[in-house]
């Protein structure tokens, strides 16, 4: 997962899907492409999601991503 973020605010997102099971690829590429649409815009400090394209188990490696990608950018 790829963000991009200006005065703390996310202005782009780009998640590429790794699955190799067709049923879980699936929901990872509709997650990757309905994501854009919820966060940017967003500041990196509101988004936190629950649910996006019917997926929660994509949401949860997101937001755990998102967490590790708030660490890092303040050090």
């Amino acid at each position: 997962m790829s963000i991009t973020l200006e005065d703390d605010a996310i202005t782009a997102v780009e998640a590429t899907p790794h699955a190799t099971d067709e049923t879980s690829l699936d929901l990872q590429r509709r997650f990757a492409e309905a994501v854009p649409a919820v966060v940017v815009g967003r500041g990196i400090d509101t988004v936190n999601l629950d649910g996006v394209a019917g997926n929660s188990h994509t949401t949860a490696g997101f937001n755990k991503a998102l967490e590790k990608i708030k660490a890092e950018a303040s050090q």
